[in-house]
């Protein structure tokens, strides 16, 4: 898989003349070219529903008069650059004009659209139980006959809202479900969705068995990593940072695919907001700090850009790309077949709970949000070195595993944990993860009560030692405790209740109550043998409220229940990042320092817009590293300048600048 991809989003308007008539393939081939590019994804068919080729199915664009999908794949071959196809499957206005009985019903009787009202400009939802999905077969089988020498498949906006449509009415009938219960709804739209992912799949091994076949729809569910071994060759990891992703949501779901085996890339976007914002520019330097998060963990690059409807470059854009993919280019040797360094599994809740296909995964609130992003947020702030896992992930050769905030604790998982502390590993429970309906499913050394019912928050002030520097009296935390009493472990301190619940019937204050002098009775954590179990779902409280107070006790307690020296430290600042991975066929690890400050510039559609625009330079970084054996060389790649280095009980040296990311080479 190539490591410098563009994503070139077509979405144009069948009322927009002159498609592609400003194309010139010499031009078109060369610009990417000039800009260090290797693949570039081109359309198909796009969410307008109109096709830029001739088709049997479907409609050309009516602005189009010729093969701009054959033009634009002869144009990048002949300059050595992949070309993947991409069509797309829920969003197809087209299909939802020309057969409205095709679209989505939501149980309550609507006809939804994406973002808007039944009514509004937006995407209209198609229902994959309907005649669509031959609709979508037949044009998928046109691509992979008419464009055999396409570089991969690329499917758009996968999945489905739940639907009481005609024909999904009928095909819940004939499976024996009622179409007016929920749950049944719930079932046969999974059923609906599964048919289309093994359809799909199907139609592409049938043409060409290795072809690349990826689904995108927007986030990668963790937790179901069968569906994406069984239907994808490789991921893309769809995170645009402005858009409402924010610079924290990549790494959550590279350190979870990674563990997949499959090849991925990360995928962000040119714009300075969203996907289609032509006109809309980031600066270079965004860019370079944006790939060097990819490379930092493993994965390969890719930009969105949005072509013209006439098909003429963007210069501008060209400009913006061209360097962030020469600085990629020129580390790429440093970046190849590596894996991630960790000595912290960190089990997702949204792994955890299991999650189906039903429903969007684009910008949707998910209810374990806080505990995997609040969580992940305080392990990259911390520096830890660590892994994203699911339920089935082996457990040997971490040191400690986290269960944040909201886990809920099988037999075969409880087995599995008891077993795993038994050789000698560590386990961090917090909030109501490792609690059963009688309690504690784990010897942690105290008898759990129940829940606080502080629903608003209620106050911690932990044992001396874990707490954040220069805060001595309660923290208010937002939410509520769970309440446990010590049996025969060590405290971690108290919890202090709120003089009164922040209620209509009665409130104190703008936001929250004093806290009562007294502590209330119930320990704030306890730690018993390899279990620490902290009484607050601390990631979801920091999530909530970014309180630094919050993240410095955080990080405590995760460096108390890891019982050692953690594998890597640096002097970076809190907006530092820092990734270690090996690569064992070069016998050497590859550090990477990250260091970027983005600033808030506007808020559109609810998303915070925070770019990145300068990337300022440190100096005499100073790093401690765990290494493997016997260090032979510490230099700077690709800069090639040698760093001194003394390896005592750890690997420790001084890295002599930082702009945006810098690899550091440890060569054993």
């Amino acid at each position: 898989m190539r490591f410098r991809q563009i994503h070139l989003d077509f979405h144009t308007s069948g009322r927009i003349p002159g498609i592609g008539s400003r194309f010139d393939a010499k031009a078109f081939g060369q610009a990417f070219k000039n800009a260090h590019v290797d693949s570039v994804t081109v359309f198909s068919k796009c969410h307008h529903g109109y096709s830029y080729h001739p088709v049997t199915t479907g409609e050309m664009h009516p602005g189009l008069e010729f093969d701009l999908l054959r033009a634009q794949i002869d144009a990048l071959h002949a300059v050595g650059i992949n070309a993947p196809i991409y069509t797309t499957a829920t969003w197809d206005e087209l299909a939802a004009h020309t057969h409205p009985e095709w679209r989505t019903v939501s149980p309550e009787g609507g006809s939804p659209r994406y973002l808007t009202t039944p009514n509004g400009a937006g995407w209209a939802f198609l229902d994959y139980a309907s005649p669509y999905l031959d609709y979508l077969t037949a044009q998928l089988e046109e691509i992979l006959t008419r464009y055999p020498d396409g570089d991969g498949i690329f499917v758009d906006i996968c999945f489905q809202l739940p639907s009481v449509s005609v024909w999904a009415q009928k095909g819940m009938e004939a499976e024996g479900l009622d179409w007016t219960d929920p749950e049944h709804v719930h079932r046969f739209t999974g059923m609906s969705v599964q048919r289309f992912f093994d359809r799909i799949t199907d139609t592409v091994r049938k043409h060409d068995p290795k072809k690349p076949l990826f689904f995108n729809s927007g986030h990668v569910r963790r937790g179901d990593r069968r569906h994406y071994l069984n239907h994808y060759t490789h991921l893309e990891l769809e995170s645009l940072p402005t858009a409402g992703w924010g610079y924290d949501h990549f790494p959550l779901s590279a350190r979870y695919v990674e563990k997949l085996g499959l090849p991925f890339l990360g995928m962000t976007g040119k714009f300075h907001f969203h996907w289609g914002e032509v006109g809309g520019y980031k600066k270079p330097e965004a860019l370079v700090y944006e790939c060097g998060a990819m490379l930092a963990h493993g994965a390969r690059c890719s930009i969105g850009d949005h072509l013209h409807p006439t098909a003429g470059i963007d210069h501008s854009t060209m400009a913006v790309i061209a360097p962030a993919y020469k600085w990629v280019e020129e580390r790429e040797g440093w970046a190849k077949d590596t894996e991630n360094r960790a000595e912290i599994a960190f089990l997702s809740a949204e792994a955890a709970s299991r999650p189906g296909l039903v429903g969007m995964t684009v910008h949707q609130d998910n209810p374990t949000d806080g505990p995997d992003q609040g969580g992940v947020r305080v392990l990259l702030e911390g520096q830890f070195a660590f892994d994203v896992i699911d339920l089935e992930s082996d457990l040997d050769g971490y040191r400690l595993v986290i269960l944040p905030d909201v886990i809920a604790v099988d037999e075969e998982m409880q087995a599995k944990l008891n077993a795993y502390v038994a050789g000698g590993g560590r386990v961090l429970l917090t909030g109501k993860s490792g609690i059963g309906p009688e309690g504690f499913l784990f010897d942690v050394g105290a008898q759990w009560v129940g829940t606080s019912d502080m629903s608003g928050g209620d106050y911690l002030l932990p044992v001396a030692d874990l707490r954040a520097e220069e805060v001595n009296d309660p923290l208010f935390m937002y939410l509520p405790s769970q309440q446990a009493r010590v049996t025969d472990g060590t405290s971690l301190g108290d919890v202090h209740d709120p003089y009164m619940d922040r209620r209509p019937q009665h409130f104190s204050g703008h936001v929250n109550a004093a806290s009562k002098p007294e502590a209330n009775g119930y320990v704030a954590g306890v730690t018993k043998g390899g279990f620490t179990w902290l009484a607050h779902p601390i990631f979801s409280c920091y999530h909530k409220a970014g309180a630094v107070a919050m993240l410095e006790i955080a990080e405590k307690v995760i460096r108390r229940a890891l019982g050692a020296e953690p594998m890597v430290r640096s002097s970076l600042p809190r907006a530092g990042r820092v990734t270690l991975r090996h690569q064992p066929g070069e016998s050497r690890d590859v550090l990477h320092l990250l260091y970027a400050t983005p600033a808030l510039r506007g808020n559109l559609r609810g998303a915070n817009i925070q770019p990145i625009q300068d990337l300022v330079t440190l100096s005499d970084i100073c790093v401690s590293v765990e290494a493997t054996g016997p260090v032979k060389s510490v230099r700077m790649v690709p800069e090639g300048e040698a760093i001194a280095f003394d390896q005592g009980d750890r690997l420790t040296f001084t890295v002599p600048s930082l702009r945006g990311h810098q690899m550091v080479e440890i060569q054993y």
